[in-house]
Protein backbone atom coordinates (compact mmCIF):
# COMPACT_ATOMS: atom_id res chain seq x y z
CA UNK A 1 0.00 0.00 0.00
CA UNK A 2 1.24 3.45 -0.73
CA UNK A 3 1.67 6.02 1.81
CA UNK A 4 0.12 9.55 1.54
CA UNK A 5 1.94 12.46 2.39
CA UNK A 6 1.27 15.74 2.94
CA UNK A 7 3.11 18.55 1.34
CA UNK A 8 4.45 19.14 5.54
CA UNK A 9 5.30 15.21 5.97
CA UNK A 10 6.74 14.62 2.74
CA UNK A 11 9.89 12.47 2.21
CA UNK A 12 11.88 15.68 1.50
CA UNK A 13 10.45 17.56 4.77
CA UNK A 14 13.49 16.34 7.04
CA UNK A 15 15.65 18.08 3.86
CA UNK A 16 13.53 20.93 3.67
CA UNK A 17 13.98 22.59 7.04
CA UNK A 18 17.53 23.16 6.64
CA UNK A 19 16.94 25.18 3.15
CA UNK A 20 14.07 26.72 4.73
CA UNK A 21 16.23 28.08 7.70
CA UNK A 22 19.34 28.56 5.36
CA UNK A 23 17.05 31.08 3.06
CA UNK A 24 15.30 32.56 6.03
CA UNK A 25 18.74 33.63 7.38
CA UNK A 26 19.98 35.39 3.80
CA UNK A 27 16.34 37.01 4.20
CA UNK A 28 17.26 41.07 5.02
CA UNK A 29 15.34 42.29 8.24
CA UNK A 30 13.96 45.72 7.27
CA UNK A 31 15.46 47.65 10.28
CA UNK A 32 14.68 51.31 8.38
CA UNK A 33 12.56 52.10 11.10
CA UNK A 34 10.63 54.09 7.98
CA UNK A 35 7.11 53.48 7.92
CA UNK A 36 5.33 56.77 6.39
CA UNK A 37 7.80 57.68 3.59
CA UNK A 38 6.70 61.43 2.87
CA UNK A 39 6.57 62.42 -1.28
CA UNK A 40 8.38 65.86 -0.16
CA UNK A 41 11.24 64.63 1.41
CA UNK A 42 13.70 64.59 -1.26
CA UNK A 43 16.59 62.92 0.44
CA UNK A 44 14.93 60.35 2.04
CA UNK A 45 13.39 59.38 -1.29
CA UNK A 46 16.86 59.07 -3.20
CA UNK A 47 17.91 56.40 -1.09
CA UNK A 48 15.64 54.43 -2.87
CA UNK A 49 16.23 55.15 -6.26
CA UNK A 50 19.79 53.90 -8.49
CA UNK A 51 21.70 56.08 -10.64
CA UNK A 52 19.13 55.71 -13.45
CA UNK A 53 16.19 56.92 -11.37
CA UNK A 54 14.87 53.36 -11.35
CA UNK A 55 13.04 52.42 -7.87
CA UNK A 56 15.41 49.77 -6.17
CA UNK A 57 13.92 46.40 -6.04
CA UNK A 58 12.43 44.91 -2.30
CA UNK A 59 14.74 41.92 -2.62
CA UNK A 60 17.69 44.92 -1.93
CA UNK A 61 16.32 47.16 0.39
CA UNK A 62 14.94 44.93 2.40
CA UNK A 63 11.92 46.33 3.11
CA UNK A 64 8.38 44.61 3.70
CA UNK A 65 5.97 44.50 0.95
CA UNK A 66 3.63 47.39 2.58
CA UNK A 67 6.78 49.07 3.07
CA UNK A 68 7.47 49.37 -0.45
CA UNK A 69 4.28 49.69 -1.78
CA UNK A 70 4.33 53.02 0.20
CA UNK A 71 7.56 54.06 -1.13
CA UNK A 72 6.76 53.57 -4.76
CA UNK A 73 3.67 55.11 -4.52
CA UNK A 74 5.76 58.47 -2.93
CA UNK A 75 8.33 58.15 -5.41
CA UNK A 76 5.59 57.90 -8.54
CA UNK A 77 3.44 61.33 -6.38
CA UNK A 78 7.26 63.12 -5.65
CA UNK A 79 7.95 62.81 -10.08
CA UNK A 80 4.72 63.95 -10.65
CA UNK A 81 5.11 67.03 -8.38
CA UNK A 82 8.54 67.15 -9.96
CA UNK A 83 10.19 67.05 -6.54
CA UNK A 84 12.40 64.15 -7.81
CA UNK A 85 13.15 64.10 -11.42
CA UNK A 86 11.89 61.10 -13.82
CA UNK A 87 15.33 60.29 -15.36
CA UNK A 88 18.54 61.35 -14.39
CA UNK A 89 19.91 63.73 -17.24
CA UNK A 90 23.41 62.04 -18.26
CA UNK A 91 20.50 58.78 -19.41
CA UNK A 92 18.27 60.69 -22.08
Amino acid sequence: MKQKFTPSQGPKSQGNKSLSNALASKKKVSKNQVVFFDYRDERKLKRFINDQGKIIPRRITGLSAKEQNLLTHSVKWARFLAVIPYVVDEYK
